[in-house]
């Protein structure tokens, strides 16, 4: 009886600290921390076989919401539309956006953004590997609308056909309608270890950092945020997530 109670009372704890750390923080849905999303970014979000959205960043997501109180939950769409969905000057529809999202400036004005917590470059996947860096201004390029590889491919080069998700591109790419798709190189990986018979190149592109864009102006689900991030920095249990996805 008397671990019973103990156990009870432990449990009791936990809830109220969960209680504890969820006041004061305001979000779209009482308990429950919405996230814009695109999963069809692998290693960081994707569906599995039974249609769960997965990856390095949902994982993360459950953890930083169960630290703060509350309760994560996915808002699939494409990447355009997740950007979209997080920014509260067009009425927000998740308290932030979690896909894959470089710090950039003028993202800044838009999100108010996480510390990072990891790093990518640009990377080509192509047939066999055959497209380089060198060779960028004379194939067909493909990338996701909305990225910094759209970016990227559009400053510099001059056929560059956009797609709304990483899939559709890489449809377009097997079935010869580009060259080669512009990507991070996490996700590149990803995708030439599910794809037979691609290949990948680096590019001389400067690194990104990815992190979560938060409503612009909520500062206290950004602090709350944050401050589970680090905790999670601090103990491995980021760098033990990036590593499992990046088996």
């Amino acid at each position: 009886m008397k671990k019973l109670i103990a156990g009870l009372m432990a449990l009791m704890m936990v809830l109220g600290l969960a209680a504890a750390c969820a006041e004061g923080l305001t979000t779209l849905e009482a308990g429950k921390l919405i996230y814009s999303t695109s999963p069809d970014f692998p290693p960081f979000e994707y569906r599995d076989d039974n249609d769960n959205i997965v990856g390095i960043e949902p994982e993360l997501m459950a953890l930083i919401a169960e630290k703060i109180g509350l309760t994560a939950e996915p808002l699939p769409m494409d990447f355009d539309g997740a950007l979209l969905a997080a920014r509260a000057d067009l009425g927000a529809k998740a308290d932030l956006v979690v896909s894959g999202v470089t710090v950039t400036e003028e993202r800044k004005a838009i999100y108010d953004f996480t510390d990072p917590y990891t790093t990518i470059t640009q990377a080509i996947v192509s047939k066999n590997g055959a497209v380089t860096k060198d060779q960028l201004n004379d194939v067909i390029i493909g990338v996701q609308s909305g990225t910094t590889g759209q970016l990227y491919a559009e400053d510099n080069f001059k056929n560059v056909t956009k797609y709304e998700t990483y899939s559709l591109a890489f449809q377009a790419l097997q079935n010869g309608q580009v060259d080669c798709v512009l990507l991070d190189d996490a996700v590149g990986n990803a995708y030439v270890k599910k794809i037979p018979g691609l290949g990948s190149q680096p590019t001389d592109c400067e690194i990104e950092e990815y992190a979560f864009g938060v409503n612009k102006g909520n500062t206290a689900l950004l602090d709350a945020i944050n401050a589970a991030l680090q905790e999670l920095k601090d103990d491995g249990t980021v760098e033990a997530i990036i590593l499992k996805y990046n088996e």
